[in-house]
């Protein structure tokens, strides 16, 4: 039995993917007080997706990726494809604001979390403030780590600190190749240039945004398309109105 397409998740789309978040909107409303008519704020439990941030921007392009994440998601959970990930992204998602949403991580697609390339221990958070992560990561002698720091532009010179967020991209894709995932998901697309840019290839996975991994997937095997059409009804069916900034929750909210 062939394995199926195996796709190794960043830390930015996992915190894409948290695209419901339940708020308290403040709206005013006049009352009668005491034959006095004043204003106050009632909130309003709405439903805010944080994607829609990009439609404000008019990155159009960058919101169709969010929303090709639950398609990804739909063709997890029917076993179609694998996904990924390792502990020190979801270390990195903690450290990143409204990285967390209502419902399941990554709508509740099953996600497998793989083995690093070496064993080790670390603290992680001790209530100090200080930054475990890239201290540790910073530190590790491992040769094809090192590559990865200078492909991905972590490494910028023998004088300067290594760059944070360059840093962990070159681990998360040591791990991604650790795990032989044939993918590597991503929204950073300074990323994926830096990787694939020249010749020969600097890493083994194939770095690649949502909407792209959705494309050649459903190219490569086209009645996948059907999941697809599957998780669209479903979302007809909730009401759920993706590109909507704000969507009432009363009903959730009161349940």
């Amino acid at each position: 039995m062939r394995r199926p397409p195996s796709v190794f998740l960043d830390a930015n789309v996992l915190k894409a993917s948290a695209d419901t978040q339940l708020v308290l909107l403040p709206e005013p409303q006049k009352i009668d007080w005491g034959g006095r008519e004043i204003e106050i704020d009632v909130h309003r439990p709405v439903f805010v997706n944080q994607n829609t941030k990009y439609l404000v921007q008019g990155n159009d392009e960058r919101f169709e990726d969010t929303i090709a994440l639950r398609f990804i998601a739909a063709l997890a959970k029917e076993g179609k494809i694998q996904l990924l990930m390792h502990q020190e992204v979801l270390f990195e998602l903690i450290r990143l604001p409204r990285a967390t949403g209502e419902g399941p991580r990554f709508y509740g697609a099953p996600i497998k979390k793989v083995e690093g390339p070496f064993q080790y221990g670390r603290v992680v958070v001790d209530g100090t403030g200080r930054d475990y992560q890239y201290e540790f990561l910073s530190k590790v002698e491992h040769p094809r780590f090192r590559e990865l720091q200078r492909a991905c532009g972590a490494y910028q010179g023998a004088t300067k600190p290594l760059q944070r967020n360059q840093l962990l991209d070159a681990f998360h894709v040591l791990c991604a190749e650790s795990a032989s995932a044939t993918y590597f998901l991503t929204l950073d697309d300074t990323l994926i240039r830096v990787l694939t840019s020249r010749s020969p290839r600097k890493t083994t996975v194939t770095p690649i945004t949502p909407k792209r991994l959705l494309v050649s997937l459903i190219c490569r095997r086209p009645t996948w398309f059907w999941s697809i059409w599957r998780e669209r009804r479903r979302l007809s069916k909730s009401g759920r109105n993706l590109d909507a900034i704000a969507q009432d929750a009363s009903r959730e909210f009161w349940a």
